[in-house]
């Protein structure tokens, strides 16, 4: 049985956010290439994994406003920075509701009539969003896949897009454990020097 990932002590929802904000921001250093390059790779990979013309990951920021972090190419960039801007589209309904969001053609879809100002029309039409959950909490952000052309999502699309969003949600959900880890060796050592009033060994 796999062991499902768990942060390390529990934390809300804003500190969960605040802590990927850091990392996407390169703070960790706990890895070669940072948790920003990782979901560049990731949101490239979907676009052959998956068959998509173009994928794009976005990540909510401490006030829950959905905010693009990686995409593959500038389409995939536009539709997440447009959804972003206006706060609508297929990835914020995924993200408030837990659930895939599909639309045949986001220039004529009247759930988000101005999304289609927005987009680059020769470039994205079909999209689909999927929520990224943490193991054991809500969505932390969305998938988002788009096609050139109109059509709909058949299931399969949409199981495979489910499946391949959770291998990205483990991703970040072991970036997060590593650096809460480490936050958390951090302030431990402080609160023992704080106590003992001796220098930490390193600190010469």
């Amino acid at each position: 049985m796999a062991r499902e990932a768990a942060l390390p002590v529990p934390i809300d929802r804003r500190s969960v956010t605040r802590e990927l904000r850091l990392l996407l921001q390169g703070v960790d250093g706990l890895t070669s290439e940072g948790l920003s390059a990782a979901l560049q790779r990731v949101a490239e990979a979907a676009t052959t994994i998956l068959q998509a013309q173009g994928a794009g990951v976005m990540l909510a920021d401490e006030h829950e406003v959905l905010r693009c972090a990686a995409a593959s190419d500038p389409p995939g960039h536009a539709l997440a920075t447009a959804q972003e801007r206006l706060r609508a589209g297929p990835a914020l309904d995924s993200f408030a509701t837990s659930l895939p969001v599909a639309s045949r053609d986001v220039t004529t879809d009247g759930r988000w009539p101005d999304l289609r100002h927005l987009v680059d029309r020769a470039a994205v039409r079909a999209v689909l969003s999927t929520p990224l959950t943490l193991p054991g909490d809500g969505p932390i952000g969305a998938l988002n896949l788009h096609s050139s052309k109109a059509r709909d999502w058949d299931l399969a699309e949409v199981g495979a897009t489910v499946a391949y969003a959770g291998v990205v949600a483990s991703l970040i959900s072991m970036a997060l454990e590593a650096r809460l880890r480490g936050a958390l060796l951090d302030k431990l050592l402080d609160a023992l020097r704080a106590t003992t009033g001796r220098p930490d060994p390193e600190d010469g």
